[in-house]
């Protein structure tokens, strides 16, 4: 096994080159170590001086794998409704892109793997706490399997009620439906829901979310 080099002392005799050299040999690990040390720190900073700070979060849960147009067309289209919730002097809607076909009985092991990892993301999305409204093409089956969502009154539903449609409001029904543009998927399948709020957490974490709702249909 190759041990390191043990420094020793230089002779007076040497020349500045070749102390310079002697010091490379010996601290080339240490400089090393510092600069990964500032890049890392440096690149810390950096994500915490640009991350958006969202006023609220809104789930877009369809069959239809949604496109980045789309996906920026309605996040455009909510932050000109929504009101400066943080403050902050600026609007910024979150919009959380899920592909989920709650109908789909014929499935490849590919679709099977797509499905598990987008319901891993909308069960990581309920444990944070992250969205308070969803943008749902089939509400009956996300309420059936999820149990949800408040009435439309803000109100908590009896547990494993599916009772949708008084849970949702067609996309329609917003104003700003128009200004939206979609490819993949079908807007006239889109309702709007509320996360249910059972609990004083929840109210807080959704409190954003309940202003959206609040500038979309009141």
């Amino acid at each position: 096994m190759s041990k390191r080099p043990i420094p020793r002392e230089m002779p007076e005799n040497m020349t500045p080159q070749q102390r310079r050299d002697n010091w490379w040999r010996y601290h080339w690990l240490h400089v090393l170590i510092a600069v990964l040390a500032v890049i890392l720190l440096c690149g810390i900073a950096w994500e915490r001086l640009n991350k958006v700070n969202a006023d609220c979060s809104v789930a877009l849960v369809t069959r239809y794998a949604a496109t980045p147009d789309e996906i920026a067309s309605l996040q455009a289209a909510l932050e000109r409704a929504a009101p400066d919730f943080n403050g902050d002097g600026e609007v910024h809607v979150a919009v959380n892109a899920i592909q989920i076909d709650y109908a789909s009985t014929a499935m490849d092991d590919a679709a099977i793997q797509v499905m598990t990892t987008n319901l891993d993301k909308l069960n990581a999305d309920f444990y944070t706490r992250q969205s308070g409204i969803f943008l749902l093409d089939d509400p009956e089956s996300f309420q059936t399997n999820h149990d949800a969502l408040s009435y439309l009154d803000g109100s908590t539903p009896p547990e494993g009620s599916v009772d949708w449609e008084n849970m949702t409001r067609p996309l329609s029904d917003w104003e700003g439906a128009a200004e939206v543009d979609w490819d993949n998927c079908l807007p006239d399948t889109l309702y709007f829901a509320r996360r249910m709020i059972p609990t004083e957490a929840d109210e807080n974490a959704f409190a954003g979310a309940q202003a959206l709702w609040a500038a979309l249909f009141d």
